[in-house]
């Protein structure tokens, strides 16, 4: 069921939208730029799903999901964090 980027773009996108329309979100301007990023096809920081996360366990379709298993659904549109260090010497050996 949720192995269509797509629909789990579609789903989290009608998500951010009702929070979006809740008068007493303190946090709209981050659910704004992760709205905005879903809508240019760009996926979202992990930090950024950490931060909607407890909104979206607490919706029905999830609540017997655990935030792994909502992670793992989410997953597909989550950028994936690439760690370079510094201590690359190639340019020394050519």
């Amino acid at each position: 069921m949720y192995n269509n980027k797509k629909h789990i773009n579609s789903l989290l996108l009608r998500y951010l939208n009702q929070y979006l329309s809740k008068n007493n979100l303190h946090m709209k301007f981050v659910v704004k730029n992760i709205k905005n990023r879903i809508e240019n096809n760009k996926p979202i920081t992990i930090k950024q799903f950490k931060s909607i996360i407890k909104f979206i366990e607490r919706e029905v379709e999830f609540v017997t999901y655990n935030r792994n298993q909502i992670f793992q659904i989410f997953e597909p549109i989550i950028e994936r964090e690439v760690i370079t260090y510094g201590n690359d010497l190639t340019p020394h050996f050519k």
